[in-house]
């Protein structure tokens, strides 16, 4: 494992400052500096500015910042201890669910109800006792005597951080947090062409069925008991998880903090991707007779507008006014534009790979249970337990 010493020392200031706060203005004098950081400081504490920090180089957080490394040690401990698990023991006929990996910041976290390994307070916008709350939502639906809980190869490992960035997220799976036990046996390699030449076969056998049904009309629509565990994305075939087949999927929410540090939407996308590839590299890596499956969201709506106003300087509208952003929707919806186009680098580049951009637009779907159907996007999207910078907030 890397060091944790191994990050920029020339950028730290204090607890809440990593960086050079006029790297992105006009002013770069003794003087003007500390006039901005006067000006950042009248309102309340000064964000923590990452703008001049490379997205996609893996770097973890400060010596200092010991809930931090505490959490993300844990973490490791905890993928570890998952590794050592042996994989749940199936009758051939009865059929599996992946584990579930969940990879983020503090929104993933909080599915553990918790923020940096505690109990959120009041500071962090969590009504009382929603914590308790969120954790048995998440029990009921991915826990051991859950439906999926029950047919799940392992229990779902959690692995959020509050406040984590791309940057940080990436040193993190390079050092511990990323499972490598191996869930399913893939023998006889030979048999592959006779796999494809039967699932081939199959496909041109349901387009032929569903003309049938077409003509007939009023006929009853049947499910092919092969494919009634599919996860459905929409209709290309890259984003279809049969899950039987599959060791892990990754649900993976990652990028919102980078904006709330200041980062412009490019770099941000830059980051986003570098996570995905991140992602799909290990797994590929790992599990190379295993295809990789994908559930990546996009950036979810934020009610700490606040903060986007607090980051002016450097990060303003006009900076020669100083007038401030007053929302970070429009930083939002520019990135999440221009994710469709990252995800599909990503399906030409892991061509084994299955993977759906989770939107506001799509539901991710199981053909079985209901129950399970939106759970994780309808309880991440409607209730959006908010990315609370852990710059501005006491985490002691």
């Amino acid at each position: 494992m890397s060091n944790p010493k191994n990050y920029q020392p020339s950028t730290i200031r204090n607890k809440y400052w990593k960086a050079n706060v006029v790297q992105h203005t006009e002013t770069e004098s003794a003087t003007d500096r500390n006039e901005l950081l006067a000006e950042m400081t009248k309102n309340g504490r000064p964000f923590n500015y990452i703008g001049d920090i490379n997205p996609a180089q893996p770097q973890p957080w400060p010596e200092e910042e010991k809930d931090w490394h505490a959490l993300h040690e844990a973490l490791v401990e905890h993928v570890k201890s998952s590794d050592a698990l042996a994989p749940m023991e199936f009758d051939i006929n009865k059929s599996r669910l992946p584990q579930l990996i969940f990879f983020g910041d503090s929104i993933t976290e909080g599915w553990r109800g918790t923020s940096f390994n505690n109990i959120p307070g009041k500071h962090r916008l969590w009504k009382e006792n929603e914590h308790k709350e969120v954790r048995e939502l998440f029990t009921n639906t991915f826990g051991e005597e859950s439906y999926w809980g029950k047919r799940a190869l392992k229990p779902p490992l959690v692995l959020g951080i509050s406040g984590s960035r791309t940057y940080d997220f990436l040193w993190r799976i390079q050092n511990g947090e990323f499972p490598t036990s191996k869930l399913l046996d893939h023998h006889d390699e030979g048999s592959s062409d006779e796999d494809e030449e039967k699932e081939e076969a199959e496909a041109e056998e349901g387009e032929e069925g569903e003309g049938t049904a077409e003509e007939e009309g009023d006929e009853e629509e049947h499910v092919n008991p092969s494919v009634e565990d599919d996860i459905v994305g929409d209709n290309d075939p890259s984003t279809i998880f049969q899950l039987d087949k599959l060791e892990r999927i990754y649900i993976v929410l990652m990028g919102t903090n980078n904006l709330g540090g200041g980062m412009l939407p490019e770099p941000t996308v830059e980051g986003m991707d570098a996570t995905g590839r991140a992602i799909l590299t290990l797994h590929q890596t790992n599990f190379p007779k295993s295809p990789a499956a994908m559930l990546f969201s996009e950036l979810l709506p934020r009610k700490d507008d606040f903060r986007a106003a607090r980051m002016c300087p450097p990060r303003c509208k006009n900076v020669t006014s100083l007038e401030p952003y007053r929302s970070f929707m429009p930083a939002i919806e520019r990135v999440n534009r221009a994710l469709p186009e990252v995800v599909e680098g990503w399906r030409r580049d892991f061509v084994n790979s299955r993977i759906v951009l989770l939107t506001s637009q799509n539901v991710v779907a199981t053909d079985e249970e209901e129950s399970v159907r939106t759970t994780v996007v309808e309880k991440v999207d409607n209730e959006v337990e908010e990315e609370n910078e852990e710059i501005d907030i006491d985490n002691d």
